[in-house]
């Protein structure tokens, strides 16, 4: 069932969507597909874009983002578990590897390379052309929820292989930020708004409880309290017996 939607772009709007006759129009100055691409209105704000031919639909989705009538568009593949308010987290990602081999500059060692952090998905021209010596790039899909390495080991492990190996360093362009918490493109969690609302209920709520807290005695502390009152009425029962003593003495010698 997935197969009949897997040239399918969902393009979600920043801000509402003009009239989906100016998207197709527009659309199709933009890119000069070699197939033909079915343009559909999901909602005020997402649209969907079916591809009938693979390179064109991956010529778009490359893109990540587009403008159309100076309105950006987000770009992700559509996927079965797409939901209306959130963010699929897979992305297409350019992935460099600096100072790898220049005998290493074909799609055959870069794929190997590159699926240590997805799915390789294409070399870029210079790569492919061998014009630039000093790295290999390559698009790879990313998924934005899982932890993205900085570098890898290439070549065997085996400390008896006459091949040594080493650590080849990685770099990425431009990946997008992902939130965990609202699944939405575009901001991360150390600066979600609706953690920052979160946060800020529980730090108010915490001042109020506190605020309206009682403090607790103890049975130790509440006994000792008593014996101390206890001790002090005492006290002052005894010094009233002595004055009284003293008043009667007195009497007695006048």
């Amino acid at each position: 069932m997935t197969e009949e939607c897997k040239l399918t772009i969902v393009g979600r709007f920043l801000k509402p969507r003009p009239q989906i006759e100016r998207i197709r129009s527009n659309f199709r100055e933009l890119f000069p597909i070699k197939g033909d691409a079915k343009i559909g209105v999901y909602d005020n704000y997402n649209i969907f874009i079916d591809f009938t031919n693979e390179d064109d639909f991956k010529s778009v989705w490359h893109r990540r983002v587009i403008e159309i009538k100076g309105l950006q568009i987000w770009l992700q593949k559509w996927s079965p578990d797409f939901k209306l308010d959130e963010d699929i987290p897979i992305v297409p990602v350019w992935v460099l590897f600096p100072g790898i081999p220049f005998n290493m500059h074909t799609w055959h060692y870069v794929k190997q390379i590159a699926s240590n952090v997805g799915t390789p998905l294409a070399l870029d021209a210079a790569t492919y052309g061998k014009t630039r010596p000093s790295m290999a790039k390559v698009r790879v899909e990313i998924d934005l929820t899982k932890p993205i390495p900085s570098s890898v080991w290439v070549g065997s492990e085996d400390e008896n292989s006459p091949l040594k190996g080493y650590t080849q360093k990685i770099e990425y362009e431009n990946i997008p930020k992902y939130c965990k918490h609202c699944r939405k493109i575009g901001h991360n969690m150390m600066n979600c708004r609706v953690l920052e609302k979160i946060r800020t209920i529980e730090v108010n709520e915490g001042e109020t409880n506190a605020e309206n807290m009682i403090p607790l005695q103890t049975e130790e502390g509440s006994s000792k309290n008593q014996k101390e009152n206890s001790a002090g009425n005492g006290g002052q029962k005894k010094n009233m017996a002595k004055q009284n003593a003293t008043k009667v003495d007195k009497g007695v010698a006048k």
